[in-house]
Protein backbone atom coordinates (compact mmCIF):
# COMPACT_ATOMS: atom_id res chain seq x y z
CA UNK A 1 0.00 0.00 0.00
CA UNK A 2 2.65 2.30 1.19
CA UNK A 3 4.63 1.73 -2.16
CA UNK A 4 1.83 2.28 -4.83
CA UNK A 5 1.05 5.90 -2.46
CA UNK A 6 4.35 6.58 -3.09
CA UNK A 7 4.16 5.99 -6.65
CA UNK A 8 1.35 8.56 -6.92
CA UNK A 9 2.99 10.90 -5.04
CA UNK A 10 6.37 10.68 -7.19
CA UNK A 11 4.34 10.84 -10.55
CA UNK A 12 1.89 13.98 -9.38
CA UNK A 13 5.46 15.42 -8.29
CA UNK A 14 6.73 14.93 -11.71
CA UNK A 15 3.59 16.31 -13.61
CA UNK A 16 3.52 19.66 -10.96
CA UNK A 17 7.28 19.93 -12.62
CA UNK A 18 7.01 19.30 -15.98
CA UNK A 19 4.04 22.10 -15.80
CA UNK A 20 5.89 24.14 -13.89
CA UNK A 21 8.83 24.09 -16.88
CA UNK A 22 6.20 24.96 -19.29
CA UNK A 23 4.75 27.87 -17.22
CA UNK A 24 8.16 28.96 -16.99
CA UNK A 25 9.56 28.81 -20.64
CA UNK A 26 5.83 30.52 -21.96
CA UNK A 27 7.12 33.58 -19.17
CA UNK A 28 10.43 33.47 -20.59
CA UNK A 29 9.40 33.65 -24.52
CA UNK A 30 7.06 36.74 -23.59
CA UNK A 31 4.36 34.67 -24.60
CA UNK A 32 0.90 37.12 -23.12
CA UNK A 33 -1.71 35.19 -21.44
CA UNK A 34 -4.19 37.75 -23.63
CA UNK A 35 -1.50 37.86 -26.60
CA UNK A 36 -5.08 37.50 -28.99
CA UNK A 37 -6.26 40.74 -26.77
CA UNK A 38 -3.72 42.66 -26.93
CA UNK A 39 -2.72 42.11 -31.01
CA UNK A 40 -6.70 43.26 -31.81
CA UNK A 41 -5.82 46.04 -29.77
CA UNK A 42 -3.09 47.16 -31.36
CA UNK A 43 -4.75 46.49 -34.65
CA UNK A 44 -7.83 48.76 -34.29
CA UNK A 45 -5.22 51.49 -33.08
CA UNK A 46 -3.23 51.05 -36.02
CA UNK A 47 -6.12 51.29 -38.15
CA UNK A 48 -8.01 54.25 -35.91
CA UNK A 49 -4.51 56.13 -36.86
CA UNK A 50 -4.15 55.41 -40.24
CA UNK A 51 -8.17 56.52 -40.77
CA UNK A 52 -7.22 59.76 -38.85
CA UNK A 53 -4.30 60.39 -41.22
CA UNK A 54 -5.70 59.77 -44.35
CA UNK A 55 -8.83 61.64 -43.22
CA UNK A 56 -6.67 64.99 -43.26
CA UNK A 57 -5.06 64.61 -46.43
CA UNK A 58 -7.16 67.29 -49.10
CA UNK A 59 -5.10 67.14 -52.02
CA UNK A 60 -6.23 64.35 -54.48
CA UNK A 61 -3.74 62.06 -56.58
CA UNK A 62 -4.58 63.87 -60.26
CA UNK A 63 -3.55 67.58 -58.00
CA UNK A 64 -0.91 66.16 -57.30
CA UNK A 65 0.08 65.33 -60.06
CA UNK A 66 -0.95 68.75 -61.58
CA UNK A 67 1.39 70.25 -59.18
CA UNK A 68 4.13 68.05 -59.93
CA UNK A 69 3.87 68.85 -63.26
CA UNK A 70 4.78 72.63 -62.90
CA UNK A 71 8.07 71.54 -61.74
CA UNK A 72 9.10 69.58 -64.26
CA UNK A 73 11.52 71.07 -67.14
CA UNK A 74 13.01 67.95 -68.81
CA UNK A 75 11.81 67.65 -72.53
CA UNK A 76 9.79 64.16 -72.77
CA UNK A 77 9.24 63.52 -68.55
CA UNK A 78 6.27 62.13 -68.09
CA UNK A 79 4.57 61.88 -64.59
CA UNK A 80 3.76 58.27 -63.28
CA UNK A 81 0.71 57.62 -61.11
CA UNK A 82 1.29 59.65 -57.73
CA UNK A 83 1.86 57.05 -54.30
CA UNK A 84 0.23 58.23 -50.77
CA UNK A 85 3.15 58.05 -48.06
CA UNK A 86 4.19 58.91 -44.77
CA UNK A 87 7.90 60.68 -44.25
CA UNK A 88 8.59 61.87 -40.64
CA UNK A 89 4.87 62.22 -40.29
CA UNK A 90 3.93 64.08 -42.96
CA UNK A 91 1.35 62.45 -45.54
CA UNK A 92 3.06 63.44 -49.26
CA UNK A 93 2.39 61.92 -52.89
CA UNK A 94 5.70 60.56 -53.92
CA UNK A 95 5.03 61.24 -57.76
CA UNK A 96 7.33 59.12 -60.09
CA UNK A 97 9.06 60.86 -63.32
CA UNK A 98 9.59 58.53 -66.26
CA UNK A 99 11.25 59.18 -69.32
CA UNK A 100 10.42 56.41 -71.75
CA UNK A 101 8.79 54.20 -69.31
CA UNK A 102 12.18 54.21 -66.87
CA UNK A 103 11.76 55.45 -63.55
CA UNK A 104 14.09 58.25 -63.47
CA UNK A 105 13.33 60.50 -60.40
CA UNK A 106 10.59 61.95 -58.27
CA UNK A 107 8.79 65.06 -56.90
CA UNK A 108 7.47 65.03 -53.35
CA UNK A 109 4.40 66.72 -52.71
CA UNK A 110 2.43 67.27 -49.36
CA UNK A 111 -0.62 65.89 -49.58
CA UNK A 112 -2.53 68.33 -46.90
CA UNK A 113 -0.64 71.62 -48.51
CA UNK A 114 0.35 70.91 -52.28
CA UNK A 115 3.87 72.15 -51.43
CA UNK A 116 6.60 70.54 -53.29
CA UNK A 117 9.12 69.10 -50.34
CA UNK A 118 11.74 68.40 -53.04
CA UNK A 119 12.55 66.32 -55.90
CA UNK A 120 15.48 63.64 -56.29
CA UNK A 121 16.50 61.75 -59.72
CA UNK A 122 18.09 62.75 -62.97
CA UNK A 123 15.76 65.34 -64.56
CA UNK A 124 15.52 69.14 -64.57
CA UNK A 125 12.92 70.46 -62.11
CA UNK A 126 12.77 73.92 -61.22
CA UNK A 127 10.02 76.73 -60.09
CA UNK A 128 6.87 76.90 -61.46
Amino acid sequence: MIKKSTKILVLMAVMLTVLTVVMLALFASGAPENSGKEQKKQKIAAENNNTNISEKVTISPQEAQEIAEKFVKESGAQLGIPKLIEIEGQMVYSVPIMINGTNVGEITINAITGKNMGCAGGVSYGSP
